[in-house]
């Protein structure tokens, strides 16, 4: 599934979910914080031109990943992934005792995931 970058921070961080529909390939835009997506539309429907090689986005994974969305809102651990990202931002070293482990963790993994030019 391709999305444009602040969406896909949106969903990636979980801030955002799409919720499936009674229509097949239709699902519902929600999640947290519905300011922060207020300007998308609130339905979307996947459609493709070649599904042998453009599948559509599985119905299956895009419910497990708005199931653990809740999870993490309703566990708080979605508060915790805020206060890693805001201390990120504006951090400009890391503490010598370690507590900063969390926000260079997470600094790295993100780092790994972004593509490299050649």
């Amino acid at each position: 599934m391709t999305l444009s970058p602040t969406v896909h921070f949106l969903f990636d961080t979980l801030y955002l979910w799409l919720e499936p529909t009674n229509t097949e390939n239709q699902y519902k835009v929600t999640g947290r914080d519905p300011d922060l997506f207020y300007e998308y539309p609130s339905v979307v429907e996947f459609t493709t031109p070649d599904p042998i090689n453009l599948p559509l986005p599985s119905r299956d994974y895009l419910a497990l990943h708005a199931a653990c969305a809740k999870v993490a809102h309703l566990s708080a651990a979605a508060e915790y992934l805020d206060s890693v990202f805001r201390d990120m931002e504006k951090m400009l070293v890391l503490s010598e005792d370690g507590s900063s482990a969390a926000v260079l963790e997470h600094a790295i993994w993100t780092a790994q995931r972004k593509p490299i030019s050649v």
